[in-house]
């Protein structure tokens, strides 16, 4: 029986040891290379040089691609892909590359992509966890990615702005505060707030933002080395601390005592702090001219009414003239108290006293072993220590942004063609280690990550590249050769059938029926910052009711909008760059009853009945022009004339029924 365990753990030894030793060979870890440009037979179906990597492998299966989509197709899906939110009624693309052009100049863009990009990061209003408090001002980050993606920020100096914007030079004030906010990166994860052991709780925060960092910039699993070697990509324990060191070394918290505060960078100016003081002067000057008030007609009270103990509630007993002088004190106090100033802050991190830490023997703090110097990993890097007068922070963020680096530029591409494609080019697009997907066509993911760099690391450049292929435009319907040979569309026969996500469902029903305020920027929630999100009696007093885009809604942790729940939104706590596309029951219920869905259609429906000059059929028209951006077929238009009569004698009920049909609908539903 011994020599049987022995042999396991020999056998185990020589299986994971080397998987951490030896994986520097992973094609991940591989310098990136220009390559080739194959040769192709169509080559009048090639627009970009994308097209020719993906015509290479149809051809050599076998198969050609599927033709091109209909105009009024691909518009749709180019206006969801870029603004998350349809066409105007009745508008045709008259020139592809201006439409393209013309959209990402447009705020929209900007708010669409920041929400891929806050799934990466996982951005919340909230804590989540043991204490869900409110992260009140999480919302200036979230408009620093709006703002960073509508700029068109180079991708490069936008990562070091979020891992080490504090340390980052400044030109003005402004410029120096946006790069500030710019760190609530490293502040957003989810915290244990109340954990009663201070050192824990700093290793786990450590741990999430090691953690975050490695899946969200790097595609890696770097958090599984906290307590062991990692078992499959060439991390070690060693390396995981000695990124913990810098992580130490940077501050984080303001407060470890329950329950804990996170740091906040202060944005007040010495006029806005004086206000502030003044205001904080008034409120107690006016609590205090309550109190004596307050005790200058207890004592008349007492008098009065001959007592030598005051009633229960001595202020119903007060004279009139007394109360009403009560009401009116009171009444300014809490006009004072409901205006508070509130001095602008944002989350986010700055340097703290340079430090090393200890390996901790199985993750365990109470067992720690040898100093780790900090370093970079080393199957990336030269591993050199950083030098110990600075946090290494700026310098981490440097290497990830590197060009030489082999993860970044290959990830980041990765994403941007996950988010148009439905599945990335590497399908886990957040694991590029041995444990994550091979790359379906690895000559055109490094060809992509090349051409991203040279071009200044710009996303809406990448985005033009990829929406002005022929691969993109391709239509989604499929041949029986191609659904035999490529029944997954991994080759990327045809163009992917998707169901759009919850945010541009939300949006879209909004706009359709006119109700979308379009406004950017800004917070609609008013929270104070740090109170605890639910109640005594776990209930959640946030609303969903406002009409700005999804974007600018609360993302609340342990607590996600319905919608946003029953349409796979990502949990808020983790690192997401894919999300799910399930198909159940209650999204079908949701779209038959929900208050947002029937409100849509009622308005619609309203608008509908006040243009009295249209007949039944002529108002069939214009909703499907709304709806679906096209005319309604001879059949489709008899057809629901015929429903509108028969449905119900009430029109408005009418027409608000058969709105919701339209926008219930799978044509409504998916880009196709």
């Amino acid at each position: 029986m011994k020599m049987r365990f022995s042999i396991l753990v020999f056998l185990m030894a020589a299986t994971v040891v080397p998987a951490a030793e030896n994986g520097r060979d992973h094609w991940a870890f591989q310098p990136v290379k220009m390559p080739v440009l194959p040769t192709v037979k169509n080559k009048a179906w090639v627009k970009t040089p994308i097209d020719q990597f993906i015509l290479a492998r149809l051809e050599k299966a076998g198969l050609q691609p599927a033709p091109a989509a209909a105009p009024r197709d691909l518009q749709r899906r180019i206006h969801y892909a870029l603004t998350g939110l349809p066409p105007a009624r009745n508008s045709k693309i008259v020139n592809l590359k201006s439409e393209i052009k013309n959209l990402m100049a447009t705020p929209l863009y900007g708010e669409r992509w920041a929400r891929h990009w806050l799934d990466v990061v996982r951005y919340a209003d909230s804590n989540g966890l043991d204490e869900n408090a409110a992260h009140a001002n999480a919302w200036r980050y979230r408009d620093y990615v709006v703002a960073s993606f509508n700029a068109d920020k180079p991708f490069d100096q936008f990562l070091i702005e979020q891992i080490a914007g504090d340390l980052l030079p400044a030109k003005d004030e402004t410029k120096r505060r946006e790069q500030r906010i710019a760190t609530g990166f490293l502040s957003m994860g989810p915290k244990v707030l109340a954990e009663p052991d201070k050192v824990k709780m700093e290793m786990d925060i450590i741990d999430e933002q090691i953690n975050t960092l490695g899946k969200a910039l790097l595609g890696l699993t770097l958090g599984c080395a906290r307590c062991h070697d990692h078992k499959f990509d060439p991390i070690p324990t060693a390396d995981y601390y000695a990124l913990a060191g810098i992580f130490k070394s940077t501050k984080t918290m303001d407060s470890l005592k329950t329950i804990a505060k996170w740091h906040e960078h202060s944005f007040a100016t010495p006029e806005e702090k004086k206000l502030k003081e003044k205001h904080d002067a008034l409120i107690a000057a006016q609590k205090k001219v309550v109190t004596a008030f307050t005790a200058k007609a207890n004592q008349q009270l007492l008098v009065d009414l001959k007592l030598e103990k005051l009633p229960a509630k001595p202020e119903e007993k007060y004279s009139k003239t007394n109360q009403a002088e009560l009401a009116k004190l009171n009444a300014t106090l809490v006009r004072l108290e409901a205006n508070v100033f509130v001095l602008p802050s944002a989350m986010g991190v700055e340097d703290g006293n340079a430090t090393n830490v200890p390996i901790f023997v199985r993750g365990n703090h109470e067992r720690p072993g040898e100093i780790q110097p900090r370093h970079f990993p080393r199957a990336l890097s030269d591993g050199k220590p950083i030098s110990d007068n600075v946090s290494g922070r700026l310098e981490l963020a440097q290497w990830i942004a590197n060009r030489d680096n082999p993860l970044t530029a290959r990830v980041m591409v990765n994403r941007a063609w996950r988010w148009h494609f439905g599945r990335g080019l590497v399908a886990t697009t957040d694991n590029f280690g041995k444990l994550g997907a091979k790359p379906s066509h690895p000559e055109l993911l490094d060809w992509l990550a090349i051409w991203f760099m040279e071009n200044g690391w710009s996303v809406k450049k990448l985005n033009a590249l990829i929406l002005n292929s022929a691969t993109f435009q391709m239509s989604s319907t499929a041949n029986a050769a191609a659904l035999k040979i490529d029944p997954t569309n991994l080759l990327l026969s045809r163009a992917p059938l998707r169901r759009m996500e919850a945010e541009p469902l939300r949006d879209s029903l909004l706009q359709i029926s006119g109700q979308l305020d379009l406004k950017v920027g800004g917070t609609i929630w008013t929270f104070e910052n740090y109170k605890l999100v639910f109640n005594h009696t776990s209930e959640d007093a946030t609303t969903y009711s406002s009409n700005r885009r999804a974007i600018y809604l609360p993302v609340i942790r342990n607590h996600v909008y319905d919608l946003f729940e029953l349409f796979d939104f990502p949990d808020p706590g983790t690192v997401n760059g894919n999300r799910a596309d399930t198909t159940i029951a209650p999204q079908a219920l949701y779209l038959m009853n929900s208050p947002l869905v029937l409100r849509t259609c009622a308005t619609m429906a309203n608008e509908l009945l006040a243009k009295k000059n249209l007949t039944n059929a002529q108002r069939v028209e214009w909703l499907y022009a709304k709806v679906y951006n096209r005319k309604p077929t001879s059949k489709e238009s008899k057809n629901a004339v015929k429903f509108v009569n028969v449905f119900c004698q009430e029109q408005q009920a009418s027409w608000q029924a058969f709105c919701q049909a339209l926008v219930s609908s799978n044509e409504f539903l998916y880009l196709k």
